[in-house]
Parts: C-alpha cells; structure tokens; sequence
C-alpha cells in the first residue's frame, strides 16, 4: 500500500504491513484539523538494486587496446520516494504540517495494539527550506525525521519536478511526469507530499505524521491507493492494512472506542500532544485480503458515535483518468 514514485522493470522497493491513523483534533487555538498518521515496512529487492541501471554490457577486457570504453559510468546513489495525496485546503499545508515524532518511535504501533482483537485466552526536529516567497509553490523540508527524508510539499504533483534538483542527490527519485500528471487528474484540488529517501537508507524509512486544515470537513481521508512501480494499479489489490481513526469529539460512551496505552516514554510522562488521541476506533485487516483499488473514506458523524464504517472509494477523478474502470464503491466490514 502506498505510491512508490520510481518505475523499474521490477518493484526494487515495497511497502508491507501499513498502519493508517487518522483524528479530527482540535489545536491550542480552537480550530479543528486533522492528521494524517503513515507506517509502514519498507523493503528492497537486492537484487534488482544491484543490477546495472543502464543496460551497457560490461564484460572483461579482451585484449591491450582496450581502454575500459566499454565499461559502464558508475550510476549516481539512487533516491526513491513515497506519494501521498492530501485533501488540505488550498495554501494551508506547509512545512509547519510536518510533526517530527522521534521521541515517539513506537506510538503507531501503539495505536495498532489498541485496536488489534485480544487473543483467545526517536527521531527529531526538521530545516524546512522554502525555495520561493509564493505559499502556493512547492517547499521542501531538509533533513526530516533525523536526515531520514527529504520532503517535497506541493500545491499539485505536477509543480514537484521545479523543486526535484533540491532534494539531496541520494534521496532524489526520478522524475515521473506521467505519474504526477495522472495524479493531478485523479485528485483534482488535493495537495501532496512526497517523502524522499535513499534506497540504501529504506530500512528507516516508512513512518510520517501530518496535520492539515481539510477541505472536505464531513470526511476523514486515509490515503491507501496502490502503486508500487511508478504508475497506478487497477482492478482488486491486496491489502495489508491496520486503519485507526478518531475524533476529539468522540462521544464519552461510544461502546467501541479503545483506549491506546503508549508506550513511549515522552507520552507517558505528561499531557498528549493534541494532535494525538488516546481513544479511537479502528480495525486490523487480515494480510492477503483482496479489495477494489481505492482510498479510504469515513464520515466524522460516524466516527464521533464510535462506528467504525470504512468505505473503499476511487480518487474522485478515477473516471477521467480510467474510463470505464471503476467498481462501485464498497465497505470494508
């Protein structure tokens, strides 16, 4: 589950054993948001990583006037990059959106413990890195989640390539126009992010936290459209999901709420953050299982009674982009 932005013959990179969390909350000031929470295990495959990129055959030299011309230059370190979309208002999401959670290195999977049935019987403060004074052009944050990512914020997935040259050279993925110009389609009026990272470094990598004013205030979005090659996928894809959500607003007797017990020292010690909640709602979905290709989707009504109704739905654009592709939209019971 995720966008991977580097297309190859084969998948170098995947994303296993998601966790999903996303909360309405309410700032110190009063106004309402919500957060986007995004974990999940990254692995490569050495063995596509290790082959030339370039295709040039590269044999022994054959004889005392051969040079080496036939030797392949050495490939630049390679960055790859996951893509999110975001449903913020226009001009809201920023580098300010970015909650390092270093002192909380466990709190996703806190949140899934939470949620998971019982049983029969840190990384640190960010740079952020404006490359010009317009709020509506792309940013990008240095040095992320201890040097982890790169981040590219943007307006429009296609505005990504203008800032591309800024991300450090073994975090930058390739440039894959015909992704963001797909995605830009497929989510007409939603912002992105795009976490970079080295493929050597893809161990770490895999554990984002966002805050955003939505534009879509009755709904709360959890981006789970699959593409795990540089391009988007159609028809059923597998699932290997855990969502969780939440509302600041939950009512006190909602019987299916449950409590997270973290675990992490910094949110044991005092007050939670706001912007994490310490009742929700959510489910574990059992590796393998098929579903329609799609995000998720739930009404904040929904989740303020406790009731947990997970709708899979296509990008509001799928129909322009896929013609004649998209299944009804389903529940994940």
């Amino acid at each position: 589950m995720c966008i991977c932005n580097n297309a190859y013959e084969e998948p170098r990179v995947t994303f296993e054993d998601t966790i999903l969390v996303g909360c309405e909350v309410r700032n110190p000031d009063g106004k309402v948001e919500h957060t986007c929470g995004y974990y999940n295990k990254v692995r490569t495959n050495t063995a596509a990583a290790g082959g030339p990129d370039l295709g040039w055959d590269v044999r022994p030299a054959s004889g005392p006037g051969d040079f080496g011309w036939h030797v392949a230059p050495p490939a630049r370190k390679m960055g790859n990059a996951m893509l999110i979309a975001v449903p913020a208002k226009r001009g809201t999401l920023g580098a300010h959106s970015l909650i390092p959670v270093g002192e909380y290195p466990h709190f996703m999977e806190d949140y899934k413990k939470a949620v998971v049935p019982p049983p029969p019987m840190s990384r640190s403060a960010s740079r952020a890195v404006s490359f010009s004074v317009d709020a509506a052009a792309p940013i990008v944050v240095k040095g992320f989640d201890n040097g982890t990512y790169d981040v590219v914020i943007s307006p429009s997935a296609s505005a990504i390539r203008s800032v591309l040259g800024s991300v450090d050279e073994e975090k930058r993925p390739e440039a894959n126009s015909q992704l963001w110009t797909k995605l830009d389609r497929l989510y007409p009026g939603f912002s992105f992010v795009l976490f970079c990272f080295a493929e050597k470094d893809a161990a770490q990598a895999g554990c984002a936290l966002i805050k955003y004013e939505p534009m879509l205030p009755h709904l709360l979005f959890l981006p789970a459209l699959d593409g795990h090659n540089g391009d988007i996928e159609t028809g059923e894809v597998t699932l290997n999901h855990t969502i969780v959500v939440g509302s600041y607003d939950m009512k006190t007797a909602a019987a299916e709420a449950k409590r997270v017990r973290f675990t992490d020292e910094a949110l044991r010690a005092g007050k939670l953050p706001y912007y994490l909640l310490d009742r929700v709602i959510g489910k574990v979905i059992e590796p393998g299982t098929r579903a329609p290709q799609g995000d998720f989707l739930f009404r904040l009504e929904d989740i303020r009674d406790g009731n947990l109704r997970p709708q899979r739905a296509l990008p509001p654009g799928w129909s322009t982009v896929y013609p004649g592709t998209a299944p009804a939209p389903s529940f994940i019971e």
